[in-house]
């Protein structure tokens, strides 16, 4: 399964869509709010840094410790955005193509069956959990 199927999404917001850490600059309320909650079935790949070395990063090109996989999962997800504050925790998808291959990126640690095309991407969840203070660049 290269895809995900959303099962259930719900969205409180007093402007944007509660995904504080990747909305578009052009939308971003710094007063405002949101909640959103999504449940996923898809395949988790979730690449475990080597914690004992600093900066550590496979998602940049690093050598993972190890790669945890799971064929398929009802997987959750929340986000919570207050003024110039986020959380969030869960499984969040992320896609895969052509460009990912490289050694630089997702090369070390992706099977070669599960990278995807620039016309048709991958897409897998990852377990992450965050609080930011500031947004994406």
């Amino acid at each position: 399964m290269k895809k995900l199927i959303k099962l259930f999404q719900i969205i409180f917001s007093k402007s944007e869509d509660g995904l504080w850490y990747d909305s578009d600059e052009r939308l971003y309320d710094r007063k405002g709010w949101g909640i959103c909650i999504k449940f996923w079935i898809g395949k988790m790949i979730r690449p475990v840094p080597k914690f004992w070395k600093k900066d550590s990063n496979p998602w940049k090109g690093d050598s993972p410790w190890f790669v945890i996989r799971c064929p398929w999962m009802v997987a959750p997800f929340v986000s919570i955005a207050l003024w110039k504050f986020g959380f969030y925790f869960g499984f969040k998808e992320f896609e895969v193509k052509d460009e990912h291959r490289s050694m630089d990126r997702y090369g070390k640690w992706m099977k070669e069956e599960e990278f995807g095309t620039d016309k048709h991407p991958a897409k897998y969840l990852t377990l992450t959990a965050t609080f930011r203070r500031t947004r994406w660049k």
